[in-house]
């Protein structure tokens, strides 16, 4: 549903100019580098975006995403006895991934067809969606309505793909931008979505609680279904002064699983001169557990599998009572009338809460990211 994304970010920097360069097609190539600490997970993106006007009414769009993934991840094993870090399986892959998206001006509609795919060595995924976005109060008031859906395989690395689980999911959303004010604008989101098939991550695994062996442990088992509801809104003020634009947004969540989550972001856009923007921005997400998240479970061997633990279970820290805290800071330089060229840096902390799981498996990362765009 890429092309229903809040207009609030889109309004800022609007507001803080650059418009000469941004007339225009264009093409915009960034590279991303994340790095989590203590040899975790490492990932280099390469990325192109394109826009493209082919007539007055109809515009193309498209992305295409080449990641390279290494380094290791915990297992959902506990640390061994003695030792504080918890248990890592390795990993390599590569993904690649794209989306071709029209935006189709009839009236006062704007109509957004998009197909997507990603793939990788264990997962192969193909999306449709379909948006409209409607304009009413003298185009000071914008309706959303968008529906997705997307068809995915899962397999374990080295098992043929015939052997492959599906997972579907189905996405609605519904939302509206209002213009408050010649310098407010404030939009909401709300989406629901509906996932069933293979839901279990192939890699986790789980230990048994009583046997006093650190390996006596099985794959994680979660539900087949999952439902998700998200309402987001945001709140975008141009503050003429200081030449600058603050956005503000707050999202809450909630699923089948049992998780409820809150985020709240602020972004400052600050216009420097004619030639530079600087964009600090916070981020702060927190969750509770699922319903089924244990660090371990009861179990048994009897016979020809383990008996007595619960139906569902999960050792992923990812499912466990946590917060995140994202910072950093981006810098926007229009180089000519139709170059611009940005650098961004993030800090990325994640840290548990229930005083049950590991601290250790928590990551920590540095995000690095540059692009350069072309108008023409």
């Amino acid at each position: 549903m890429r092309g229903l994304i809040h207009l609030g970010a889109v309004v800022a920097v609007q507001w803080l100019g650059f418009g000469r360069a941004r007339a225009g097609d264009y093409v915009y190539y960034r590279f991303g580098y994340y790095k989590e600490e203590d040899g975790r997970i490492e990932v280099s993106t390469h990325s192109t975006l394109f826009e493209k006007q082919i007539i007055e009414s109809l515009v193309a769009k498209g992305e295409f995403v080449y990641d390279g993934i290494s380094g290791a991840s915990p297992t959902g094993k506990p640390p061994l006895p003695g030792s504080k870090s918890v248990q890592l399986a390795k990993l390599q892959d590569i993904r690649r991934a794209g989306n071709v998206e029209f935006e189709w001006h009839i009236g006062r509609h704007t109509l957004s067809p998009q197909v997507a795919f990603s793939k990788e060595s264990d997962y192969e995924s193909l999306g449709l969606s379909l948006s409209d976005a409607v304009e009413f109060n003298q185009k000071n008031t914008t309706l959303r309505l968008g529906v997705a859906r997307s068809f995915d395989e899962v397999q374990r690395n080295g098992s043929p793909f015939p052997d492959a689980k599906s997972k579907d999911s189905t996405e609605g959303l519904i939302g509206v931008s209002q213009l408050l004010s010649p310098n407010t604008v404030f939009t909401a989101d709300f989406t629901y979505s509906d996932t069933s098939g293979y839901l279990t991550d192939p890699y986790k695994q789980i230990l048994f609680a009583g046997w006093g062996d650190p390996n006596a442990t099985d794959e994680e088992n979660r539900p087949t279904h999952r439902t998700r509801q998200v309402l987001m809104t945001t709140l975008t003020q141009w503050i003429n002064p200081v030449n600058a634009s603050a956005e503000i947004s707050y999202r809450f969540g909630h699923d089948s699983f049992g998780v409820l989550s809150h985020t709240t972001e602020l972004t400052w856009h600050q216009r420097i001169g004619e030639h530079l923007i600087l964009e600090p921005a916070f981020r702060y997400y927190e969750q509770s557990a699922a319903d089924f998240y244990h660090t371990s479970v009861p179990g048994f061997f009897a016979g020809d599998g383990v008996t007595d633990r619960s139906e569902y279970y999960s050792a992923d820290y990812r499912l466990s009572h946590l917060e995140t805290f994202t910072y950093g800071l981006k810098a926007t330089v229009l180089l000519g009338e139709h170059v611009y060229l940005d650098l961004g840096y993030q800090r990325y902390e994640m840290r548990g809460l229930d005083h049950e799981t590991a601290a250790a498996a928590y990551p920590k990362a540095n995000i690095f990211s540059v692009g350069l765009r072309l108008w023409f």
